[in-house]
């Protein structure tokens, strides 16, 4: 597992790596808001303990494009602070850190807290989706074939995972288009058959599975 620790306090932020490092966790540090995005962005990481008060970028604003943009990956946040106020935390948690904890702070009770949100993650990693040797990670957004990666497009993956979630059943183009496209995208008639072959190009498996349904849409049948 991953840390990345975001803190300006050289003190705080070494306090905090011998902790995690002691438990086996690989932590990467930065010393404000930008350069834990260019951290976040470079090595993708499972956890961030972050400041609010940072130079540059504040934790507040890290923490909206963190949550806003899927090249951060999706890491959970706990937002380590000197305000006690608790419009302050209540304002944190709105914005998305999983976890909210006041200065002073005992470190061992941060991993604590820290172990048990990266344990709900591997719990939820563990319900995958499965169809034949085709694996969809929700939580990491990847596909893998025999446990090899397959690039998707975030539309892609989005079908595939539609098909899987509700396999056997038939599922209309305007369904598709709706939930994976959303109710305002108006794309002509072919957009979805498009996809669909997308898909069965990279996973040339499902072309046996996948079945066009005339003049409705299609259907993942069942496993032989």
């Amino acid at each position: 597992m991953k840390i990345l620790i975001v803190e300006d306090d050289l003190e705080i932020q070494g306090l905090i790596g011998y902790f995690f490092i002691k438990e086996g966790y690989i932590v990467d540090t930065a010393m404000d808001g930008l350069e834990g995005l260019k951290k976040l962005k470079e090595n993708k990481h499972d956890l961030i303990i972050l400041d609010l008060m940072l130079p540059n970028l504040d934790g507040k604003n890290f923490t909206k494009i963190v949550k806003s943009m899927d090249e951060y990956g999706n890491p959970k946040i706990i937002m380590l602070t000197a305000k006690t106020e608790i419009e302050d935390v209540l304002e944190g948690l709105e914005l998305g850190a999983d976890d909210y904890m006041k200065k002073p702070f005992d470190p061992r009770e941060l991993v604590l807290r820290a172990k048990k949100l990266l344990n709900a993650v591997d719990t939820k990693e563990k319900q995958e989706n499965k169809f034949l040797n085709i694996t969809i990670n929700e939580e990491k957004h990847k596909v893998f074939y025999d446990e090899i990666e397959i690039e998707l497009s975030k539309k892609e993956f989005d079908l595939l995972l539609m098909l899987i979630k509700n396999k056997g059943l038939v599922i209309s183009r305007d369904k598709i288009l709706d939930r994976v496209w959303g109710s305002n995208y108006y794309s002509g008639d072919r957009t979805v058959d498009v996809y669909i072959s997308k898909l069965r190009e990279k996973l040339p498996i499902l072309s046996e599975y996948i079945k066009t349904v005339k003049g409705v849409g299609y259907r993942l049948e069942e496993k032989k």
